[in-house]
């Protein structure tokens, strides 16, 4: 849910070290499949974005690159991971990725809510985004989800790159909300 979200922003968001860079990471960059993040070369980061090889749905295809934007807050976060190296997410200078089953267990371990996996923050980030009216079109490109039809894979060479940087900027300012010590949640039926 969006509040369960926002709880797990508040597990991150000053979690200190390479860890909690990761984390926020993977949130602010609208969460990202999680292995393609973690496979992410230096060489594909450039100031304001990151370029993910997707090759997910594309059997006997070679991967497609996926822009992301950064945000000012996600550049942070990068930056804490010190990419080196070949890999930029890494332990040990980018000889070797981060694997993807450990950002999933860190994910898990920085919240309290039960029952919490690692890929519900993907979902999450859709439904965030779909409760402020982010288009599913925008959303769609912002997760790497396949793009079909005509129009959108041969006539249409936008790269979309300010409207999913809009919706970055969106889902950040409704994670980023102080929580008030004057409401409580009800749960509803």
């Amino acid at each position: 849910t969006i509040q369960e979200l926002r709880v797990y922003w508040q597990g991150i968001k000053n979690l200190s070290g390479f860890r909690g860079a990761v984390l926020r990471l993977h949130l602010l960059t609208g969460g990202q499949r999680i292995e393609q993040l973690v496979n992410l070369l230096t060489a594909n980061v450039h100031g304001d974005r990151i370029v993910l090889m997707d090759g997910k749905g594309r059997p006997g295809k070679p991967p497609r690159l996926h822009s992301v934007p950064l945000t000012s807050h996600a550049v942070s976060a990068l930056l804490e991971c010190k990419p080196q190296g070949n890999y930029a997410i890494s332990t040990d200078k980018g000889l070797t990725h981060l694997a993807a089953t450990t950002l999933s267990a860190w994910a898990v371990e920085s919240t309290s809510l039960p029952g919490f996996q690692a890929k519900r923050i993907r979902s999450g980030v859709e439904t965030l985004l779909a409760s402020a009216r982010i288009s599913s079109d925008i959303r769609g490109r912002l997760q790497s989800h396949g793009i079909s039809g005509v129009q959108s894979r041969h006539y249409d060479g936008h790269d979309y790159m300010d409207e999913k940087r809009h919706a970055l900027d969106t889902l950040f300012s409704l994670l980023d909300i102080p929580e008030s010590k004057n409401v409580v949640p009800f749960k509803t039926a």
